[in-house]
């Protein structure tokens, strides 16, 4: 199955880029484990049903496969299927991919900022796209129903009407930092990351900054320059 092309819910990249590649089905033949034709078929992993589908983002990527004994053909499938999900995060993070989730506090859909994947403890329901926040003895899901896109051409040049409505869904889900000097180090890396930029109007950020810790619901505007007057 080719990679997807388009915006799709997460399974669907899971399936095609972890699961159907050439990678993993190759040893599909060779596997006669019980209970591992759904795991080459869906991604599903041998246990109960409440726990299945749960990858880890940092640790073994397919942790129920690593207690239980399988074949050496099996083993194979499983070190190749870690890899390509490592892959698909590592795209994900670098931003070639684009992941889009529902906040559960807000109910909102935004992208999500890549720092977010690099936390520990963190497992991906790729069944449903949902990421959690496993510990030891909870468990806190940070967003859900997550979907993938294409990362766009950057347009080299900054969108600050689209940098705003981004600043201010961070803000709306408490992402800004608490230091107001660590916002402008942080935001100028992100920003020259999202449009392909080289620089940064200082000036321009600061007044978003003011504007995003004081609450304000609209843009702030650059202030009209009175021209002097001709003289004559």
């Amino acid at each position: 199955m080719a990679a997807p092309t388009s915006a799709q819910p997460l399974y669907t990249h899971f399936l095609a880029r972890v699961i159907d590649s050439e990678a993993v089905q190759r040893h599909r033949a060779a596997v006669t484990d019980e209970g591992m034709e759904c795991f080459f078929s869906e991604g599903r992993l041998p246990g109960s049903g409440l726990v299945e589908f749960l990858w880890c983002l940092d640790g073994p990527a397919v942790p129920l496969l690593y207690l239980t004994p399988v074949s050496l053909p099996m083993q194979h499938a499983r070190d190749a299927a870690m890899a390509a999900f490592t892959d698909l995060i590592g795209r994900i993070a670098n931003r070639e991919l684009i992941a889009s989730g529902v906040h559960p506090a807000t109910g909102l859909r935004r992208d999500l900022d890549p720092a977010e994947l690099t936390r520990t403890h963190l497992v991906l329901d790729v069944r449903n796209g949902d990421l959690f926040e496993a510990m030891l003895h909870y468990s806190v899901l940070r967003w859900s129903t997550i979907t993938l896109r294409p990362a766009i051409q950057k347009p080299g040049r900054i969108d600050w009407d689209d940098w705003w409505t981004h600043e201010v869904a961070r803000r709306q889900q408490a992402l800004l930092p608490a230091d107001k000097k660590a916002y402008l180090r942080q935001a100028e890396a992100l920003i020259k990351e999202r449009y392909g930029v080289n620089a940064v109007s200082p000036s321009e950020l600061r007044r978003i900054k003011a504007a995003l810790y004081r609450g304000d619901s609209e843009r702030p505007k650059r202030p009209n320059r009175k021209q002097p007057k001709l003289k004559g």
